[in-house]
């Protein structure tokens, strides 16, 4: 019977503490990706956008969608109070979390990794929402040229 309490209060402890998974709808894109070169917006701030949330192999995954494209971020150890991510490109080496602008042009998909930069997480005890800002750098190899990219993000999950 202890057993039984000790087991249950556990997965009772472990699930409350865990990050939430589900969407949230945004009536304001809280993402923007400017070409460092025009100052071109590639997300329209002024329609909705979907975040979502969700645990996958072992990452919490916070996914930004807007028409076909997606701010994807990785998170590989569980979000802090207070913390500051920086951004790596070495999956396996599994440092703090890794970012991805992927776009969705005809049949045709495109994964560009955020190659630099950090993201930094707050909890807010009284709202009860964690607030994200990410701020990165995106470099793209053209055909002759490497186009550059700020990538920034603000906004807040359960």
């Amino acid at each position: 019977m202890k057993r039984l309490i000790l087991l249950s209060l556990l997965f009772i402890s472990l699930a409350s503490n865990a990050q939430r998974e589900g969407d949230s709808l945004y009536a304001r894109c809280p993402v923007s990706v400017l070409d460092t070169v025009t100052g071109n917006n590639y997300f329209i701030l002024h329609q909705p956008a979907t975040v979502k949330s969700y645990k996958a192999h072992g990452d919490f995954v916070v996914v930004v969608e807007q028409k076909g494209q997606f701010i994807t971020m990785y998170f590989h150890s569980r979000f802090k109070h207070k913390k500051k991510y920086e951004i790596s490109l070495d999956d396996a080496g599994r440092k703090d979390m890794s970012a991805k602008y992927s776009f969705r042009s005809g049949e045709s998909v495109a994964f560009i990794d955020i190659s630099s930069g950090s993201a930094e997480t707050t909890y807010d005890k009284t709202t009860k929402l964690w607030h994200v800002v990410l701020s990165g750098l995106i470099a793209s190899m053209g055909d002759t040229r490497v186009s550059y990219f700020k990538a920034k993000a603000d906004f807040y999950i359960k």
